[in-house]
Order: structure tokens, then sequence, then C-alpha cells
């Protein structure tokens, strides 16, 4: 089958954390006998991957070069709303994409169209399935549904988008009945559960774990917990700086690594600061996706303490996640959206509310007194990734629905 993959956010060169999960979604339905186009926007920074048997195409919507401004973490402000370039861009962005998709999908004779976020892309999708008779279908990911409840327009566009697609699926159970609220109570039979996955990486050395802690000026035997991703409202990262005070009331021996960069990332060094924890946490800055895989790797445990934000966007299942339970380390997450579908309570892990700094610490320091416990939950992880929460295992999950789709067009 040809199947057209469409998103704005794609790893643009080795290592780059934007959308790896797009990219390894699609490798993996390739090497199920797709043969797998994969459209994205333009940016500077894109380059071939000899190495990967997907077939990226990308479109301009704008000049010059410099100025394009949507997909790659760049269309939101924090999370929390569109940035008001991206506004002025979209329609740009619409015209452009949609031709573009129609001209892939007529030139290739694609069969299927797997589109990535439904708001834009969703949208798009069903403009081309319009033209072409291509049927589609769509992945939620969570900020594609918090905008569609916030802009009426963009509301009417992910509503056009569900009531066409073959199916959609989403990593959250909240994603999946906010969409059902956006759409008025109908299609919810075209929404299915389907959680992201990863791959099944090596469990670091003690030679990797030291080097990593000395980079970070940390001492090989210091507990410690790291926390990685966009610094944005949605993580809930100020949370858990606000924990940190009560884990090193008990172990001041512990330290804390917060990996990644956004535009939160001044905010909560000064947060640190002003708590007079300075000397117990660092800020990594952005990373590429090897040096989160390491600095993962390098930790005793891993902390999600994701929130729903004051706008009311909410992650889906962050692959950050699956990442740290395929290195076998016990997982301190908060119970909300999808993480539930990966993090087991007593099982992989601890499952605190959101916005809960004192459930944080008290859960920490529970698996920071109890390496033995920690380790038994971080096998478990390990293992649940190992049998169902891998990249080939989700990608089997996907052709079933978009054979079933094609088949029945």
């Amino acid at each position: 089958m040809r199947i057209a993959v469409l998103a704005h956010s794609f790893p643009r060169f080795a290592g780059d954390t934007h959308g790896p999960f797009v990219k390894r979604l699609s490798e993996e339905l390739a090497g199920l006998g797709h043969e797998v186009w994969a459209l994205v926007p333009f940016d500077p920074e894109l380059r071939d991957d000899p190495s990967s048997p997907l077939r990226v195409r990308s479109f301009r919507y704008i000049v010059p070069d410099r100025t394009h401004q949507l997909g790659y973490s760049r269309t939101l402000r924090r999370d929390i709303g569109m940035r008001l370039s991206a506004y002025l861009q979209s329609p740009l962005y619409f015209l452009f994409g949609e031709r573009a998709l129609a001209r892939l999908v007529r030139r290739e004779r694609i069969d299927f169209v797997h589109a990535h976020w439904i708001l834009p892309n969703g949208f798009l999708a069903a403009r081309a399935s319009a033209r072409t008779g291509v049927p589609y279908g769509v992945t939620l990911h969570g900020s594609d549904v918090f905008m569609a409840e916030r802009n009426p327009l963009f509301r009417r566009l992910a509503r056009r988008a569900l009531a066409g697609a073959s199916y959609v699926t989403s990593c959250s159970g909240e994603l999946r009945d906010r969409l059902v609220g956006v759409a008025g109570g109908r299609f919810a039979e075209r929404i299915r559960l389907v959680p992201n996955g990863t791959d099944l990486t090596a469990v670091e050395t003690v030679g990797e774990r030291r080097a990593v802690r000395e980079w970070l000026g940390l001492a090989a035997d210091a507990p410690l917990v790291a926390a990685v991703g966009r610094m944005v409202d949605k993580k809930g990262f100020d949370f858990l700086i606000d924990a940190i005070p009560l884990v090193l009331a008990a172990r001041p021996e512990a330290r804390f690594v917060f990996g990644g960069g956004g535009e939160l990332l001044e905010t909560l060094r000064a947060r640190a600061a002003g708590l007079g924890i300075g000397d117990a946490v660092r800020f990594t800055g952005a990373l590429s996706q090897p040096q989160v895989v390491e600095l993962i790797g390098a930790a005793d445990l891993f902390a999600m303490p994701s929130v729903r934000d004051q706008g009311g966007n909410v992650d889906g299942l962050p692959i950050v996640v699956l990442e740290a339970m395929a290195q076998a380390k016990p997982v301190v997450a908060t119970a909300i959206s999808g993480l539930p579908l990966a993090v087991s309570d007593g099982v992989t892990g601890r499952l605190v509310p959101d916005r809960d700094a004192p459930a944080l610490a008290a859960a920490i320091l529970e698996l920071l007194s109890d390496p033995q416990r920690a380790a038994r939950l971080g096998a478990a992880g390990r293992e649940r990734i190992r049998t169902e929460l891998n990249w080939p295992a989700i990608a089997r999950i996907h052709d079933g629905l978009l054979r079933e789709a094609v088949g029945s067009s």
C-alpha cells in the first residue's frame, strides 16, 4: 500500500527531538511492506536521511525561507496559545499544504493519507480527500484538540476532519472525549484508543552513567531524579521544583536534573534559585535525542509531573515516559490524560494527583528510599515496553486500521 504521512513536526536531522514519534511509526509501517511518503512543511534545517525507508517531501508556504513559523514547536507560545505570526501564516499553510498533498496523492498514486494532529493536518487531509477520493486517518497528539476547543473556526475545521476520517487514533481517553465534545457528541465510534510506543533501548552501563553525571557536575552515587521535556506550562515542572525542598529535607544528597529547552527555562531556573535549592538542581537546556536517552540512563528514577495548564492544554502520552520505562527506570507521574495507559501505579511506577507537590515529593522519597522496589518497578516498565508499547506493536495496530479503511473505501 502507498501511504502519505502528513505532519508539521518531524525530525529535520539526526538527533532532532521534533516529532521523532512520527518518523518511527512511519518507518515501522514501511517495514510492514508499505511505501511511505512523509510530507512536512519546509524548514531550513530539514535534511535527507539516507538510512530511512521514508521518502520525505516538503512544501513551502511563505518567502523568504527564514520566515516559516509553523510547526517544529514554533506554532504555540508556551503551548498556551498560537503566536500571532502563526495565525497570520495559517491560511498560507492550508493553501499550499493542501495543494502539495493533492499533488503527492495523484503523482504517487497514494492509497491512504495518515495525518498527525487533527489541526492543521487532519483538515488538510479532508480537503485533499474531497479532491482525490483517497481515504485518510488522523492521529491526535494533544495540542490539536486544545486549539480546536479554543477557537470557533478551528472547531469547525476539526469537525470537518473528524467527519470525513476513516478513523482517528488517540493516545489518551481524555483527548478522545474532548474531541467528541468538539464534535457535539458525534463520531465517537470513529475514535480508537491507541497508545504511543518507543524503542527498547539498551540499559546504560555504569561507565555511561558516571560520564553523564560528571558532565552535570554530580557525584556518581548521588540519588538522581530526571525530568525531561519542553519547558512549557503543561509539563508541570514548576510543581516538581516546589517538591524538591520536601525531598531534600529527608534526603539532602538527592539531585534533580531538568532536560530540555523552552520558553519557561529561565523562569524555572529563577524559581529554583528563589527556593534556595540551586545546588541540588541542574538545567541542561535543549538536548538532542541521543542526549535525552543518555540523561535518562544516568538517573535513578524519572518524573513526569504533567498538568492541565491554565488554558486547558494537556499532554497525551509523552514519549519520554516510555523512553524512561524502556531503560528500566521507575516513573513518578501524574494520573492525567494518557499517562495511566503506560504507568500503572505500584506496578511500573507511581501515579499522583496533578498540581500536588507534596504528593510528588512523597512518591519520589518512597522510591529513593527503597531501591529494590524501585528496581522491580523499573523492570516491570521495561517488560511492558518489550511486550506492548513498542513501535513494531503499535505499527501493527495502525496497519490493521488503515487496511480496514482502504478495504472499505
